[in-house]
């Protein structure tokens, strides 16, 4: 009954309000109030009609409005320089709440993914398969990019570092040096970047063509949750990655500059007296926190990459997905390395 006094309450308007309003607009009100599931309709039309006459009130209007007092003058140079800057509020506001509105689905999402994780029945056979698939292809795929990567820090910092500390007397500082500049900071953004640029994007790229394909209103209608069944998998499997991919460029980088100062002469330790300086450097706290720090970075990427492209819009294509994904990637990395550092 209350279903047939809405309908009919609705057909009363649109006839009533035809002769006001173009065919279009009807149709886009209608459409808004199916979807909306809206009932009340007089006062929803009458707020869009309140809207729209302030949005068309220029400029000259809105001075005649001010009301003559001491400060009268001041309220219309107000109203005048806030007229000129709407553009330019406009597009500060509307990227400031575009990347705050991500970073907080990042947090609901990751909290969603951590309790679904929690329940037997999330980890199905179809979810155990994707994640499996995901593990090898993210530490796979990723493996040699950052035993590159890796070789390349050990020659560019590891050696220098060696090397311009024995030249200053200052050998004895090599490993506190080496544990601060890299296994803490330099290690977690370099693999976090190889993570985001190899798996990231692509998921970015998957989850975007199951959304606009129509894949996941599909996945729905057959009672398939693609919560659970992308996003949950994909997070961990970056998780593990990401952990994984770090420990080896710690240990290739370190190996790669202590073979360069020994090629050179510059160090006369073993290798295993060089690991054992470098772990003795390493307090208590940094056996904890490093690895953490792989770990949250991993499954922030993989939950903003998931967010990044079931979230695509119709305006959206390649030429603005695959920047916005990576954009937001490097904005998690950093943000996890500064939350680290920062707070520890």
């Amino acid at each position: 009954m209350n279903d047939f006094n809405s309908t009919d309450k609705n057909n009363q308007f649109i006839q009533r309000d035809k002769a006001s309003r173009p065919n279009h607009q009807v149709e886009t009100v209608l459409s808004s109030l199916n979807e909306s599931g809206i009932h009340d309709v007089d006062s929803y039309i009458e707020s869009i009609r309140l809207r729209e006459a302030e949005q068309g009130q220029n400029l000259y209007e809105r001075l005649k409005k001010v009301e003559p007092s001491n400060f009268s003058i001041l309220k219309k140079i107000g109203i005048i320089i806030f007229w000129y800057m709407q553009p330019t509020l406009y597009v500060i506001g509307s990227a400031t709440r575009s990347y705050f509105r991500f970073l907080l689905s990042v947090l609901a999402v990751s909290w969603g993914v951590l309790i679904e994780s929690a329940s037997p029945l999330t980890w199905r056979r179809t979810v155990k398969y994707e994640f499996k698939s995901m593990v090898g292809l993210a530490i796979g795929g990723g493996f040699f990019s950052t035993f590159f990567t890796a070789s390349l820090a050990g020659l560019a910092v590891v050696s220098q570092a060696i090397l311009w500390l024995g030249a200053t007397g200052l050998i004895k500082m090599t490993g506190p040096i080496l544990v601060t500049v890299l296994v803490r900071e330099l290690a977690p953004v370099l693999v976090g970047m190889i993570l985001l640029g190899r798996n990231g994007i692509l998921t970015v790229t998957e989850c975007s063509l199951l959304a606009m394909g129509g894949q996941l209103k599909f996945f729905t209608s057959m009672g398939i949750d693609a919560f659970i069944t992308i996003v949950v998998p994909r997070a961990w499997a970056l998780t593990i990655a990401s952990f994984t991919l770090g420990m080896v460029f710690g240990i290739v980088s370190l190996f790669m500059g202590y073979l360069v100062t020994y090629i050179m002469g510059t160090m006369h330790d073993s290798i295993w007296m060089f690991y054992s300086n470098i772990l003795a450097a390493m307090t208590g706290w940094d056996y904890i926190l490093v690895p953490a720090k792989f770990i949250v970075m991993g499954f922030l990427i993989g939950v903003g990459s998931c967010i990044t492209g079931m979230n695509v819009k119709i305006t959206d294509d390649p030429a603005t997905l695959l920047p916005k994904g990576f954009t937001r990637g490097i904005l998690l990395i950093m943000v996890v390395n500064i939350l680290f550092t920062i707070g520890f």
